[in-house]
């Protein structure tokens, strides 16, 4: 590709270039602010590294735009055909305790750029559904270093109506898109990483061992592998063996879990046996305040909530609602660690109501 020594330079001058093509254009920008801690040493010492202009490429790789942002860059995103960047700026509310404001621009060409008012916080999307996280700026490991954890998650439908995915096994860090899926990592933790196609339900992915001072940077894609950085090494793995990790563990037909108008995101994701929907005991039972006793020798578990108490076994469809015995047309089961029960059972006898949505694959569990 023959580009231009103008082009070249602007591209050598950023701190931390990452080029990606999204839609028809080539767009370069710099990483160097996506970590926070870089944004406020700016602001406390006022000094740091100087905000580069996104440059717009056309396929050809010649010069089509500049966006110049007053605040710095700290994500860019390209979803349903659109371009978003995101800038922060950050109020001091105390000893290393910040408050950061978001500025969501977005542009259907990358040329012209808008202010989004309603936006706060940036989408993610894989082609197959768009999610938004909200967090805050937390201070991990030594008081100059931060990092932006998620603390909640949601399906977004249209601007103005999102769901909210309540996950069993808390999101922590890093979330993003790449390509098809999603891929959570942390810094703290460099045995595993996580993947999922709808931010639901997520497979975990051993990372190979290396050093106990390493942690991940970042991870990206490139054409058909998907690389994990980190403070010493790049890691690569075929996404052809990422899908197959998801299909084997997590199948694109797996249904949702609605209660009380979020959706459940459990750690061991639901199975379907004979007809009837599975899932874990534990998480599911919290969410309804129910209280559970669990007897490991006979594997027999006991939840109560109200006035209400149901008792079932592992490997056993005979069961007991208020000390009277019924039947269970599937029984509990272990899978992976975690008891998997029968849905619309456990929920009906504690005093709710489950409706089937065929088109989304909903089970939705509404008070009687």
């Amino acid at each position: 590709m023959d580009i231009s020594y103008d082009v070249r330079m602007k591209i050598s001058s950023q701190y931390r270039a990452n080029i990606k093509h999204y839609g028809d254009k080539y767009i370069v920008y710099d990483e160097v602010y996506f970590n926070p801690s870089f944004i406020i040493d700016k602001m406390i010492r006022t000094h740091g590294p100087r905000i580069k202009p996104i440059y717009i490429l056309d396929e050809n790789f010649n010069l089509v735009s500049e966006f110049q942002l007053d605040k710095p860059l700290t994500d860019f995103e390209y979803v349903d055909g659109v371009y978003y960047a995101e800038t922060q700026e950050y109020t001091k509310l105390g000893p290393q305790e910040y408050e950061s404001k978001n500025t969501i621009y977005y542009s259907y060409d990358a040329i012209d750029w808008q202010i989004d008012n309603e936006m706060s916080n940036m989408p993610q999307s894989n082609g197959s559904n768009t999610l938004v996280f909200q967090g805050k700026l937390t201070n991990y490991i030594t008081l100059s270093d931060y990092r932006f954890e998620v603390k909640d998650m949601f399906i977004e439908k249209n601007k103005s109506d999102l769901i909210k995915v309540v996950q069993e096994r808390p999101i922590t860090c890093y979330y993003k898109a790449k390509g098809d899926i999603y891929v959570e990592t942390q810094y703290d933790n460099v045995d595993t990483f996580r993947i999922s196609r709808d931010g639901v339900y997520s497979v975990d992915v051993a990372i190979p061992a290396d050093s106990d001072d390493e942690h991940i940077i970042i991870c990206d894609l490139w054409k058909d592998k998907l690389v994990l950085w980190t403070n010493e090494r790049l890691i690569e793995y075929d996404m052809a063996d990422i899908e197959d990790v998801l299909n084997e563990k997590c199948p694109s037909d797996t249904p949702y879990i609605e209660f009380n108008g979020n959706i459940l995101g459990f750690d061991v994701p639901p199975i379907i046996e004979d007809g009837s929907t599975l899932v874990p005991m534990r998480f599911l039972f919290e969410q309804m305040g129910a209280d559970v006793e669990w007897d490991g020798k006979t594997q027999t578990a006991t939840a109560t909530i109200d006035n209400k108490a149901v008792t079932f076994s592992i490997d056993n469809v005979n069961a007991r609602i208020n000390n009277k015995p019924a039947k269970m047309d599937v029984p509990a089961r272990l899978v992976n660690g975690k008891t998997m029960v029968p849905l619309r059972f456990l929920s009906e006898n504690m005093g709710y109501d489950v409706d089937w949505d065929a088109d989304s694959r909903t089970a939705i569990i509404k008070d009687i």
